[in-house]
């Protein structure tokens, strides 16, 4: 299922960066910031059973 980001969410992300974003800019930063959360979302299919902790990471490894 698709996150959708109401306008009232990007009003909200846009004053906790402090940024301005035109009128004009809005339906393609909204867009964009859809995909990012498609792409966040399918991290959730990576199988993560076999990853060891980062404690047992040796960088010594080759």
């Amino acid at each position: 299922m698709a996150r959708t980001l109401d306008p009232a969410a990007l009003d909200h992300a846009l004053a906790l960066a402090r940024l301005e974003l035109p009128e004009e800019r809005r339906d393609v930063v909204s867009a964009a910031a859809e995909l990012v959360f498609g792409l966040a979302d399918s991290l959730d299919a990576v199988p993560l059973g076999e990853t060891p902790m980062s404690p047992a990471y040796d960088a010594r490894w080759e």
